[in-house]
Parts: structure tokens; sequence; C-alpha cells
């Protein structure tokens, strides 16, 4: 049986379809639908290697009905032909990755342009979340572009619409401008990798990405139908800034270069007219070259000791009208949501920043527990749904002790499959739930291969809980679909982690990445 994933809403699949090959044309149904059309195109090719030209007759047929939900699709697969429906462009390319579903896994691993044979199908799908999406981190491990589009089109696939972006941390600044050489030269690499048990490896580590390079990734992701969703972390997680800039430190006196190991760090932005610039300049950059609708302005935490030991600081909180200096990050989150939205841009941050009420105007995105994020819904704001508990994959996959370190907890693939984003929540709260996504921290994931090995499968649990009705949910049936999804991936090159356990070469040994006796079997109180 054809494995799709995440589940449509309605599937009747069987028998003969269409053959894809070097004859094969797309048809846009109208003028209108031309955009559809090539979204169409742009998905099927990536994969297979066909053209696929849009001409004025064809096998694939692609029109818009706007009666449909945006990103909703009807497609009907027969011998002859293929007839796409959708509510726009975006829908048109999922369906057009449900076709390649449709398709033996073989495509991933056949010569470029041999036919491809289809599954006859008629299928009728809509997503039950807007927000669908996956965090990479390349902060504290680099990824080289090739990767993150290797990310990119595998988010795709699995029909995940937000691209966030996490391009700053203490471990490492990403983002090279030349105005300020020295994030390029200083703040984007690090002289070792440190972690809590094992010691360091003495490896310096680093790279940045240019701004033309972020246009590339992001104008790419938008040819996928995926939005990209840029994060830049103040005004705590700022260590690799403060190392090439220490006059935006609360306390210059007290650095000791780009951060090497996972903790929390005390030095924060102070706030001062010449941090605030660089603040305002780099989000000007980097909304320019992302054509971001949304940015992620981070907020998470964020100790307040520099600040309140700071006379400059409490002297510039007097200046704002911040009675108490310990409160001066409700101003920043507040003053950044509106410098912003004047902009057209709608500021997302993590849950520390609705500790001191909600936010209007603003998306709260909760990690540390479902209760924080169902509050700011329940008081008026709009919510992502990504508690640690259920979509950081950058813990545990098991209790197996061979288990690569990672992370203090353990978040099984059923787990992140049980995820409901809306539970316990009032009808009005659950409507103000825009989603959910997945994380990838990466002080443990050091390459793209770990990093592939931690996403999936768990991402493609996440992907059906965001995607999929959730009326009879069934890890037993989910898991037969998953185990022939799988199979694409295998085919695909990606070293996804098997449900039934590691590959012997994804396993930590007994070297530095070895699992401690006992770590995340007890994990520690958020």
């Amino acid at each position: 049986m054809t494995a799709l994933l995440p589940a449509p809403r309605s599937a009747d699949v069987g028998g003969e379809g269409l053959t894809l090959d070097h004859t094969t044309r797309i048809v846009a149904a109208t003028e209108e639908a031309g955009p559809a059309a090539r979204a169409v195109q742009r998905a099927l090719s990536l994969t297979t290697g066909l053209p696929l030209p849009i001409e004025e007759s064809g096998a694939i047929e692609v029109g818009l009905d706007p009666e449909l939900p945006e990103e909703g699709y009807r497609l009907h697969v027969t011998k002859d032909r293929v007839q796409v429906v959708a509510g726009s462009p975006r829908g048109a390319g999922w369906a057009a990755q449900t076709l390649l579903q449709l398709a033996p896994p073989e495509i991933f691993t056949a010569p470029v342009g041999l036919p491809v044979p289809l599954v006859g199908a008629r299928i009728e799908d809509a997503p039950r979340f807007a927000w669908r999406g996956a965090m990479l981190d390349p902060s504290r491990h680099f990824l080289p572009l090739h990767d993150v589009i290797d990310f990119i089109n595998w988010m795709a696939r699995h029909k995940l619409n937000v691209f966030h972006w996490h391009l700053s941390d203490d471990q490492g600044w990403r983002v090279a401008w030349d105005k300020y050489p020295r994030l390029a030269e200083v703040a984007s690499w690090r002289t070792k990798t440190s972690n809590r048990f094992w010691g360091d490896d003495g490896t310096p580590h680093g790279g940045h990405y240019t701004l033309d390079q972020i246009r590339a990734v992001a104008d790419y992701a938008r040819s996928l139908g995926i939005e990209t969703v840029p994060e830049l972390d103040f005004p705590g997680h700022v260590t690799a800034l403060l190392a090439a800039y220490p006059e935006f430190a609360t306390d210059p006196t007290a650095l000791d270069g780009v951060a090497h190991y996972p903790e929390i760090h005390h030095n924060v932005l102070n706030f001062s007219d010449e941090a605030m610039d660089f603040v305002h300049g780099i989000w000007e950059q980097v909304i320019e070259a992302t054509g971001a609708r949304h940015v992620h302005i981070g907020g998470d935490e964020v100790p307040t000791t520099h600040w309140v030991a700071s006379e400059e600081v409490a002297e510039r909180a007097k200046g704002l009208g911040v009675e108490d200096v310990a409160n001066i990050q409700r101003w920043f989150t507040l003053h950044m949501r509106d410098w912003l939205t004047s902009r057209g841009v709608t500021p997302i941050g993590w849950d520390e920043v609705v500790e001191d009420g909600v936010v209007e105007g603003m998306i709260c995105q909760c990690w540390r527990d479902a209760e924080v994020g169902g509050r700011a819904a329940e008081g008026g704001m709009q919510v992502i749904m990504s508690p640690s508990s259920h979509t950081y994959y950058d813990f545990y996959q098991s209790a197996d002790p061979q288990e690569p370190y990672a992370q203090w907890a353990i978040t099984t693939w059923e787990k992140a499959y049980s995820f409901d984003p809306t539970a316990g929540l009032s009808p009005e709260a659950a409507g103000r739930v825009l989603g959910t996504q997945f994380q990838l921290w990466s002080e443990f994931l050091q390459n793209y291969r770990h990093v592939q090995y931690s996403a999936w499968p768990r991402g493609c649990s996440l992907a059906e809980v965001a995607w999929s009705d959730p009326t009879g949910r069934d890890v037993a049936e989910f898991r037969g679909r998953l185990e022939g999804h799988l199979e694409r991936l295998a085919a695909g090159g990606v070293n996804y982690r098997p449900l039934e356990g590691s590959h012997p070469w994804q396993l930590g040994g007994e070297g530095w990445r070895r699992r401690p006796p006992g770590d995340g079997e007890n994990p520690p109180t958020q």
C-alpha cells in the first residue's frame, strides 16, 4: 500500500496511474493558474529530474479553486492524466509532493530522467494548521549552504512550510555584514567545543553566511512554499556578538571570547545607543535579505544579574521610564514589537516574553511547557505550540545507553506523534494556536548527518500532527505508513534513525559522543 505521510483528509489509492517521462507536459487550466503550474513543475522536476515543461496542452493539468483552503488541493491520477486543483500555488506545490509519494522510492536513486510510474489516486486534502515548522540551529554547529538546502527539500516533502533559522547564539554568530566586519572575523568562530561531561575537543569551529547567501536560501525556500523566519536572539544569548563588539556588553570586563560550552551566559546586551543602532541595522539587513513577514527576536533565558549590577544600564533604564532595571527586557520586547510592526513584520518571541503579561501584536512561541503557551492563547495572543517535551529533537530518542550524547530528556517518535497542540484549550484559545514546529538545537549535533539522525523520523511524526486531522489517531496505523515512508528517506540518502533502533554507525560508542550513565532518565525540572 502507498504510504502517504502526512495523512490526507481523504484518499482512494490504487490501480495504474500516469507514467511521467520526457514527453510529459504540464498545462495551466487558466492564465491565473500559471504560478500554480510552475509550483507543480518545480516540485516534480527537483526530485525526478524530468523537465516537465508548461505548454498549451499536457497530461498534467493544474487549476485553481478559490473555494478551497489556501493550502488545500484536490488530486486525481488516472492512467492517462493527472488533474491538480488547488487553493493557491502553495497548495499546488503540496499536491505535487503527494504525487511524488505515489511514485516508488526508487525515484531518489534511479538515474535522473528515467520514467516515473504513479499509482492511481483520488485525494482531497488541506492542513490542520497554517504554521508547520522546523528550526535549524547552525549557531552552535555551523551547516554549509548545501546542507541547509537539503534540509529545506525534506521539509517540503513533509509539507512543512516554516523554516525557522536560528542564526545567532553564544557559541556563534552566523550573519556577516560589511559594516561590522568583526561579526565574520571574530563572532563566527570559537577556539574549541566543550560539553558538561567529557571536556573539550580542542578544535576550532565556525562559519558564517553572507547576506546574499541568506537571500538565496530564503528565495529557494519560498519557491517550495516555505517561509523563512530568521532568528537573531536578543538581549541574551549574545556572547559571540559581545566577543566581537564588547562595547555592546553590560560588563565589557567580564568577556572571554565566543562561548564554547552550552550554558546560560550572564553578560547580555547593554541597550546603549550604539547597541540599539546595531540591533536595528542588522535586522534591516536580514529582513531585506529574507523578505520575512515574521522574524524571531529570541528573548529566552536572559539573566538580569549584570543589568542589576550596572550603573550605566540603571541610568539607561531610568531614562526609558523603567522603574526596576531588572524589568528592562520588557521595554526591549515592546520596543522591538513596535519597531518591527512599523515595518510590516510580525515579531515572535520565546515564551519568556510574556512573563510580565501578554504582548499584543506579537506571537508567543512556547517552549518550556504547553501550559505557558495555553495561558498566552487564553490571554489573546497567537501562539506557536512547541513545548520541549514533544518538539525538541536534540533530546535522546530512547533509553538505549548506546544512544549518542544528547540533551537531558527522551522524546521518542511515538511521543512526538502523541502531541496535540490544542489539548486542554478553550475553543477561542485553540483558534489562536497557529500551529507547531520541531527544534534541532545543535549543541550536540556536530554535523548534518547527526542533524538528520535527530530530525527523522520524529519530524515525520510532527509533520502528521501539524497537517492531519487528529480524529481517530492510531500509532499502530501511523507506524505502518511511517515504515513505508522511511523507504523514501533511505533511498534519498537520509541518515534517519530506524524505528527498531540505531544503526551501528549512529551509536555514541566509547568516545566523545558517548552517553553518560543514566543521562536523560531523570531530566531536570523546567
